[in-house]
């Protein structure tokens, strides 16, 4: 009996252990989520990883998750995918470096705002009160009679001697109290209300007079243009302190409403999102400002413009987006996949490249630029590099595995861009661009060349070839071919204009001003035509 009481104890003791222990262990599901609310969704720029319903943002949750398992504390996690994606990964920034000073800026001006506010309310009391006193103090009666009868001459303007200021002090009161003496007449106050504003007026002014008194006697009149000894120094002193209070009163100001506003804007910078079509938890310290909202709706729109397929639409609010937002990675990507589908080749690498620009691991961009370049362009070791580098990214998952399938469909030792049939000599055109001497010193080093082809007499509209030369060196060789086609499909024949262009943005579908630019002087020319030189001599105003 006594040996199944002690069993029974050993089990209740042992239970009671475990559910202690399961009770004070941390929820890893809370803490999963946790962290995930300040990662951002790398294929959704809108969303952190928490919010995000996308496949990417349920493995890197997965990632979170097993590393938490692992022991790993949240700051070596959100560390991991900085490592990965860089900062950009971090929806609340961190509070080091540049970043702990924007965090304590705020705090910083605040206080000192409150400090300079307070000093200046203390010396205002307290002069008021010094005031307040000097008006309490006791005059003789006589004193009071007669500042009711003095009249004070009012000295020169530029006078700002203690007797001068003294004297204009008096002549105020005296324009006080005949103000107050108007009123009382015209019935606005009231007898015990205007004996009792006149005693005040005539204490002041009978203090006045009694400070007057106690100067010495005034020295005698001097030539206009000989002062004083002293007065420049007396004139800057009682003109500075007007100044120097109404400074400090600014000063005071600025600094309490610089604090509050850069304090409401941090605030709103972590703010959580509160429904589908909120901004993510961010603001100008992740660089979405209420000014992008017009951008993020676009996008959205193109997203669901560009899963139904409907390519015009969805390049009309991809373009809105950009419009809003021209830096917006993803929309480039989305325009790079359009012209993809529209079988525009270089088209689509300037737009995957311009969202690398903005984002270098962007893996929605990666993904089509290596596309391109394995399916369109046939580079086989530029589509391998980048597959590559996009398999160091992309956590365990289906994505990761269509990688690895993609780089086992490679060719094995594919160096070398492979062409599926060299075109025949005779279906180009080739030639020399040069650059006018007199236009030497407008050339931009970043600036792309780009050499444009268009069937002659043909009606507006894309052009027929073109060849895009990052960094160009003139005199330049050059030569355009089927490889260069932009409709895929389209011939390389006939008659057509030959043109060049120096482009700063490396956009050929803008012209901005300080672009060179230039055409074949015995345009058009058949194809199969050599020696099409080109002098770029015009500059794009």
């Amino acid at each position: 009996m006594f040996l199944r009481i002690l069993l029974v104890v050993y089990v209740l003791f042992i239970l009671s252990f475990q559910s202690t222990g399961a009770a004070g262990a941390p929820d890893l599901d809370d803490r999963t989520r946790e962290i995930a609310t300040e990662l951002r969704c790398v294929v959704c720029q809108n969303l952190s990883v928490a919010d995000s319903p996308s496949e990417m943002a349920q493995q890197m949750r997965a990632i979170v998750r097993e590393q938490l398992q692992a022991g790993k504390t949240p700051e070596q996690i959100k560390d991991f995918f900085v490592s990965r994606y860089g900062e950009w990964v971090l929806l609340k920034p961190k509070t080091t470096g540049f970043s702990a000073l924007l965090w304590i800026l705020p705090y910083a001006a605040l206080l000192l705002g409150l400090i300079a506010a307070l000093g200046f309310i203390w010396r205002w009391t307290k002069s008021k009160s010094t005031r307040e006193q000097a008006s309490k103090s006791s005059v003789a009666p006589e004193l009071q009679t007669h500042f009711l009868t003095q009249e004070f001459a009012q000295p020169n303007l530029e006078d700002s001697s203690p007797r001068a200021q003294l004297q204009r002090e008096g002549g105020r009161l005296k324009d006080e109290l005949s103000d107050l003496e108007f009123d009382f007449q015209s019935g606005k106050l009231s007898e015990a209300d205007y004996h009792t504003l006149k005693h005040e007026i005539a204490t002041r002014g009978a203090i006045v007079m009694q400070q007057l008194r106690s100067l010495p006697a005034e020295p005698i009149a001097q030539t206009p243009d000989q002062k004083p000894p002293g007065v420049s120094a007396a004139k800057t002193a009682s003109t500075q302190n007007p100044f120097q209070r109404w400074q400090l009163i600014a000063g005071s100001v600025f600094l309490l409403l610089f604090g509050l506003a850069l304090g409401v804007m941090l605030t709103q910078s972590i703010r959580p999102r509160t429904s589908e079509n909120d901004t993510m938890t961010g603001d100008f310290m992740t660089g979405t400002t209420p000014s992008t909202s017009n951008a993020r709706a676009a996008l959205d729109e193109g997203k669901q413009a560009f899963g139904r397929q409907d390519f015009p639409k969805a390049i009309e609010a991809f373009k809105k987006a950009l419009a809003a937002d021209p830096n917006n990675a993803e929309a480039h990507a989305y325009m790079g996949f359009i012209l993809v589908q529209a079988g525009h080749g270089d088209g689509a690498l300037m737009a995957f490249d311009k969202a690398l620009s903005i984002a270098p691991n962007f893996p929605m961009a990666l993904w089509g630029r290596g596309m391109v370049l394995y399916q369109d362009k046939k580079d086989y070791a530029g589509a391998r590099e980048i597959f590559e580098r996009l398999l160091n990214i992309v956590p365990p998952g289906e994505e990761r595995n269509e990688i690895v399938k993609m780089l086992a469909e490679i060719p094995a030792g594919a160096g070398e861009k492979k062409q599926a049939a060299a075109p025949a000599a005779s279906a180009q055109v080739s030639g020399k661009i040069t650059i006018d001497p007199k236009l030497k010193a407008n050339i931009d080093p970043n600036a792309a060349l780009f050499i444009i082809a268009r069937s002659a007499g043909g009606a507006a509209g894309p052009p027929l070839a073109v060849k895009k030369i990052e960094h160009p060196v003139f005199p330049l060789r050059y030569s355009l071919g089927q490889e260069n086609v932009m409709m895929q499909g389209m011939p390389f024949a006939g008659n057509i204009n030959i043109t060049a262009r120096l482009d700063k943005d490396s956009n050929p579908t803008t012209r901005g001003p300080g672009d060179l630019s230039g055409d074949f002087k015995n345009n058009p020319v058949g194809v199969g035509a050599k020696n099409v030189d080109v002098v770029l001599n015009r500059i794009n105003p």
